[in-house]
C-alpha cells in the first residue's frame, strides 16, 4: 500500500494540472466573449465603450431610429450607404428593412466590431449587410454604386466637406438622396460641445456648392437633432 501512494499522489496531481489548464480556457473564452471575440481583448477595450454609447438604452427615445428609417421611405431593393455607421445602429435596421446596406467607417475597431455582429445574424441579412472600411477623404463606393446616402452624427467630423461631397456625389445614382442627421447648433443634454456642432443652414449652403440641391430641412421631428434631405440632380 505504501508503494502505491507516491503514484496516487502523482495521479492527483496531474488531474489538478488538468482542470487548471480547462479553468483557465474557459476564462479566456469568456473574456473573448466580453469582448465580442477580440483576440487579447483589443475589441473590448478600444471599442466596447464607444460601442455602448452607440447602443445606448437612452438613444432610442431620443434618436427615435424608427421614425428616422421611415422618413427614409421604402428601401426595399435600395443600396443605402451608411456612412459613419459607427456599431450599425442603423445599417442593421435599414437591412432588415429589406435595403441592401453598405456600413461605411474609418475606424478599423468599428469594422471588425461589425463584421462580429454581423456573424450573429439570420443568414438573410448578412446577404443585405456589406461592410467597408473607408478613409477619412474617401468614402471607397464605386461610381454610380448607391441609392441612397445616410449619415448620422457624422457630418461635422468630415474635413473638406465640398470636395469629400462632390466626391460622393459621383456615388449616387441618377436621382438618389442624401440624408443628413445631426445636433442642432444650441444646448443639449448630450452630445458634442457647441463648438464642434455645425448649423443647418451651412450645411445646405455647403451641399449646394458640391451639386446637390435640397429637398426638405426638418427641425421638428427630432428634439436634438435636424434631418436634412438633399438629392443629386437626376439629369446629369
Amino acid at each position: 500500500m505504501n508503494k502505491q501512494k507516491p503514484l496516487f499522489q502523482l495521479i492527483f496531481l496531474f488531474l489538478l494540472v488538468v482542470i487548471g489548464c480547462k479553468n483557465t480556457g474557459s476564462n479566456s473564452t469568456n473574456e473573448e466573449e466580453a469582448g465580442e471575440g477580440a483576440p487579447h481583448g483589443e475589441i473590448a477595450n478600444g471599442f466596447k465603450h464607444e460601442a455602448e454609447l452607440y447602443e445606448s438604452a437612452d438613444r432610442v427615445i431620443w434618436q427615435k431610429p424608427d421614425l428616422v428609417v421611415d422618413q427614409l421611405g421604402d428601401v426595399e431593393g435600395k443600396v443605402v450607404a451608411d456612412l459613419g455607421a459607427g456599431t450599425g445602429y442603423f445599417s442593421r435596421r435599414l437591412a432588415y428593412k429589406g435595403a441592401k446596406v453598405i456600413a461605411i467607417d474609418i475606424d478599423p475597431k468599428a469594422i471588425r466590431w461589425m463584421e462580429e455582429q454581423k456573424a450573429r445574424f439570420p443568414i438573410e441579412l448578412r446577404d443585405r449587410l456589406i461592410i467597408r472600411l473607408a478613409a477619412p477623404d474617401d468614402p471607397k463606393l464605386n461610381e454610380a454604386e448607391v441609392d441612397m446616402v445616410l449619415l448620422v452624427n457624422t457630418y461635422s467630423y468630415i474635413q473638406d466637406r465640398i470636395n469629400y461631397f462632390a466626391k460622393l456625389r459621383k456615388a449616387i445614382r441618377s436621382g438618389g438622396t442624401v440624408i443628413i442627421i445631426d445636433f442642432k447648433k444650441k444646448e443639449t443634454p448630450f452630445g458634442p460641445v457647441l463648438e464642434e456642432r455645425i448649423d443647418h443652414t451651412e450645411i445646405t449652403k455647403e451641399l449646394k456648392e458640391a451639386g446637390y440641391y435640397i429637398s426638405t430641412v426638418d427641425e421638428s421631428s427630432l428634439e436634438y437633432q435636424y434631418i436634412i434631405k438633399a438629392q443629386r440632380d437626376s439629369t446629369d
